[in-house]
């Protein structure tokens, strides 16, 4: 499985955005190979927020109604952070204090992974 990041689905669903050719591109290859994806309600927030305010809403909501629809099909995995997941992302935070880059969806992310 490929974990899917926010980055990911913004670059597939944003014509504008630099990697999107190439993010296209693999993923039609990934695609024909069976590879199946998986992401988390966090990340798909993030996309969620970030695409709101780059694309109108009416492409941002049909883009993530597509994904939503592709997860309930199956295509990909959708991971619900669980509370027990939340707790050891709270736990990795605490650890990583001095790399406040890092951030906190990313941190459930690796939990996830």
């Amino acid at each position: 499985m490929i974990f899917l990041d926010a980055w990911a689905w913004i670059a597939l669903a944003d014509k504008s955005d630099p990697y999107y050719r190439k993010a296209k591109t693999l993923h039609k290859k990934l695609t024909r190979a069976r590879r199946h994806y998986v992401t988390s309600d966090y990340v798909l927030g993030e996309a969620i927020t970030y695409l709101y305010d780059a694309l109108s809403p009416a492409q941002a909501q049909g883009f993530i109604n597509t994904v939503l629809a592709a997860a309930d099909a199956g295509t990909f995995l959708l991971v619900h952070v669980s509370p027990t997941q939340f707790r050891r992302a709270w736990k990795m935070r605490q650890k990583y204090h001095d790399k406040p880059d890092i951030s906190f969806v990313d941190l459930t992310s690796m939990v996830v992974m």
